[in-house]
């Protein structure tokens, strides 16, 4: 970008702070028309209209265009030259720009009211009466016509701010969106209408005060009109903006809004930003720990809204799977190859676990553990488990089919189903949601027999008996009679998958 199309973008983006300088030939033509209809109703005479404009709009307005400008060198010599600390110094007038207005005001109507005190002596208390009442319709046209152009300053905020700083509410002095309101409807419906019930009440000839009645009726909807259009724009469309966000973020995106003000609405969108945030944040957990944990056990863990260390007894059925002569199969790959063997092997096989409504309560080496239960989502959870291990049976026949392991890989799984506790282990600075009991014992005794009778998949005699019904004739079982398993003194009747 050459040198002169860069500044002509600075031009543009800069447009709306410079708008700002007309705010002098606006305010001087308000305060002219409040102060000739103020002077007519208090005191039932008609100034001189020469004098009047001189006083009313020469005087003050020379003193607010050297004023203005004053305040907006910053801003032209950025257009000219970009440079850091004149960026700051707009950003400054643009935080404090209703309080460098308010005083403006103040600065002028002091030189406006004291010159001419020194030069033709101090003045009647009607014409103090009427500047009162002119300074008080400035003072309403000053948030009127801030607002107007603040509410439409995209490029300008964009110009002056990072997006990041953009979602956020920044330092200096705002207005309160009722002061706001207030103040046109003061300014420019009350005081209009006090003044000419002051005149009828004075008995102000009609002639002397209509001219002045109907420029005065006529600034007056003008102002309105730009005040509803503020509204519209500052109140409205932000609003708008953001309830239309909200739904974009209840559907998954995560989208902020926008600053450019520092008033409620800039609040609620702040408060907006930060929910985005801390919603971004947790999706980004989730995602990060649903690799290690179990998804299913952090939402039941946040639906009952307790941490506890205590334990609760439930239904379910276990899984242990294991791959047979791992060690063998380890000793042919490097430590960064056999990270990556694993890897591709827990891709294949556990997707049946969770799609048949299982929970992968942890990875022990090369071995999975996962339950079945009511209280996860599980409520056949027996014939899910059973499921689950014949969709493993052919995930590995498809990963052995792909050629990526170092050689034919088999497993064992053992399933059996009965009562277990599953609970918080640990402290309250690192916990463990686990399972445990004789079940996941008994059902990590039977994956070891699937060696010993030569099948990969076994099931209890009471997950059988749980899972029969639902299954119906869908897969095969062949009984192997009762085993005794270790550490057990009762035998176990088992079964082998077909």
């Amino acid at each position: 970008m050459t040198a002169t199309a860069d500044k002509n973008e600075r031009k543009k983006q800069l447009k709306e702070f410079l708008d700002l300088t007309m705010l002098p030939l606006v305010l001087a033509i308000v305060n002219s028309v409040f102060l000739r209809a103020a002077k007519t109703s208090f005191t039932a005479e008609a100034g001189d209209r020469a004098t009047a404009f001189s006083m009313g709009i020469s005087l003050e307005f020379l003193i607010m265009v050297l004023l203005v400008n004053l305040w907006a060198r910053p801003a032209f010599r950025y257009v000219k030259q970009p440079d850091d600390k004149l960026k700051a110094a707009v950003r400054r007038r643009i935080g404090n720009i209703y309080r460098d207005g308010f005083l403006l005001l103040v600065i002028v109507q002091a030189v406006s009211l004291g010159l001419p005190a020194l030069l033709l002596g101090w003045p009647s208390g009607a014409k103090l009466a009427a500047s009162g009442v002119a300074f008080l319709a400035q003072v309403a046209l000053l948030v009127v016509f801030v607002d107007s152009h603040l509410s439409k300053q995209k490029n300008l905020m964009e110009a002056l701010y990072t997006p990041e700083e953009l979602s956020h509410q920044r330092d200096g002095l705002s207005v309160p969106v009722y002061i706001k309101i207030s103040m046109m409807v003061i300014g420019f419906a009350i005081t209009p209408f006090a003044l000419i019930y002051t005149a009828a009440y004075r008995q102000v000839p009609w002639g002397l005060f209509a001219p002045e009645m109907n420029v005065m009726l006529l600034t007056s909807a003008i102002a309105l009109l730009a005040g509803l259009n503020t509204v519209y724009n500052g109140i409205q469309v932000p609003l708008d903006g953001l309830i239309a966000k909200m739904r974009r973020v209840a559907a998954g995106e995560f989208i902020k809004s926008r600053i450019y003000f520092s008033d409620e609405v800039a609040s609620l969108k702040a408060g907006f930003n930060d929910m985005v945030d801390g919603l971004k944040e947790r999706e980004e957990l989730q995602e990060t720990f649903g690799k290690y944990l179990s998804i299913e056990i952090a939402r039941e863990l946040i639906k009952n809204k307790k941490v506890n260390l205590g334990g609760e007894d439930m239904e379910a059925a276990v899984m242990f799977c294991d791959i047979r002569n791992f060690t063998t199969l380890s000793e042919k790959l490097s430590p960064s190859g056999l990270v990556e063997f694993l890897n591709n092997y827990f891709r294949y096989i556990t997707p049946p676990i969770t799609s048949h409504k299982g929970v992968i309560n942890k990875f022990i080496g090369d071995a999975v553990m996962a339950i079945y239960t009511p209280l996860l989502g599980s409520d056949d959870y027996a014939a899910d488990a059973v499921r689950a291990a014949a969709g493993m049976r052919a995930a590995l026949a498809e990963f052995n089919a792909a050629g990526i392991a170092p050689g034919p890989v088999e497993f064992g799984i053992g399933i059996h189903a009965g009562r277990l506790v599953g609970g918080n282990v640990g402290t309250f600075s690192r916990l463990e949601y686990t399972f445990i009991g004789d079940t996941v014992n008994i059902a990590s005794r039977l994956e070891s027999k699937t060696r010993d009778f030569n099948t990969d998949i076994l099931v209890s005699g009471p997950a059988l008996e749980l899972a029969k019904a639902s299954l119906g004739g869908s897969l095969k079982f062949e009984s192997l009679g009762s085993a005794a398993l270790k550490g057990k003194r009762e035998q176990v009747e088992i079964y082998k998958v077909l």
